[in-house]
């Protein structure tokens, strides 16, 4: 049954992906009063992509064009590991935990940065730089988190640090959880590129992530921008199942239905979190790229907050 639900979470991923994105672009567009492309402008992309030829340059080497194969199936891995539809670990729970869950993460960002520099672009380079700058501050941040719901669980399983969350209102309700809520929230923003910065044109000033995949196209973009959509599923799932709304989750001894149940609710709770997101990047004026290591700053803040709070309070208040 565990291989079942495992699969299942595989698919549930994979499809849905891409619709929150679509999500995302609409309701931006409709905050802007325009009408903006169909929600299923995504899967539009991806199928036109996937029927184009690639193109590759004469100076990369073979690894620019596994890599979007491997960075794909690095975000599949982390989809059968983290908790998306239930609440207790499938066939693959054991196979790592936040941090290793963290680790392949970062492992997914490498291979598309070092594909990225193979392609001799320098755009892509630029792209690069700006990544490896902000991975560079957001990671320990990431870290320090997954540290504190250590402490708080004991253990670093996501499973574990869920129903402790979902059970005890005393640590959910508690300051620490405040703190390294807000902190990783702020953190899912910058990952998920929903800081309001100018980083989804083709503008030399703000692209980072467009400028990594400036050389790719055909079948390869397409599974780079699907893994792109995966990665920013997988990191509002975890914010929502984890940290910010960890309630109804089933949890050990729940049936079939209640997983099927609780992937409707967990599909809306991602579309009340994408159209939030959407209300943050319309409503704020851009900011300069180099803010975001202000917006990172006041993150780290929060965090250093709730380590105090956790060794003054025990977080109990």
């Amino acid at each position: 049954m565990l291989l079942l639900y495992s699969v299942l979470q595989l698919i549930y991923v994979i499809l849905l992906a891409p619709l929150i994105t679509g999500i995302l672009i609409k309701t931006e567009e409709r905050l802007e009063s325009k009408k903006g492309p169909s929600v299923f402008q995504p899967y539009y992309d991806i199928f036109k992509l996937l029927k184009k030829e690639s193109l590759v340059p004469r100076v990369a080497s073979p690894i620019f064009r596994i890599g979007p194969y491997l960075n794909f199936s690095l975000y599949m891995l982390l989809i059968i590991i983290l908790p998306i539809i239930t609440g207790f670990p499938l066939t693959f729970g054991p196979t790592a935990d936040f941090i290793g869950g963290g680790l392949i993460f970062g492992a997914a960002s490498l291979i598309k940065k070092i594909t990225a520099l193979d392609s001799r672009n320098n755009y892509s380079h630029l792209g690069t730089a700006r990544a490896a700058s902000v991975g560079a501050l957001a990671d320990p941040l990431v870290v320090l988190i997954f540290i504190l719901c250590g402490i708080i669980s004991n253990t670093n399983n996501p499973y574990v640090i869920n129903n402790i969350f979902q059970t005890s209102h005393s640590w959910f309700f508690s300051i620490v959880h405040l703190f390294i809520a807000s902190a990783f929230g702020m953190i899912v923003i910058i990952e998920t590129g929903k800081l309001p910065i100018e980083s989804k044109t083709q503008a030399e000033f703000g692209m980072i992530d467009q400028a990594m995949e400036l050389e790719y196209s055909g079948p390869e973009l397409a599974i780079y921008k699907w893994g792109g959509y995966i990665k920013h599923f997988l990191l509002m799932s975890v914010f929502l199942n984890v940290f910010a709304f960890p309630f109804f989750l089933p949890m050990e001894g729940a049936n079939f239905t209640h997983v099927i149940v609780y992937s409707f609710i967990h599909l809306g709770k991602m579309i009340i979190l994408t159209i939030i997101f959407a209300f943050i990047e319309e409503s704020v004026s851009k900011y300069r790229l180099y803010k975001i290591f202000d917006f990172m700053a006041v993150a780290f803040v929060i965090t250093l907050l709730g380590v105090i709070a956790i060794y003054t309070t025990k977080g109990i208040f």
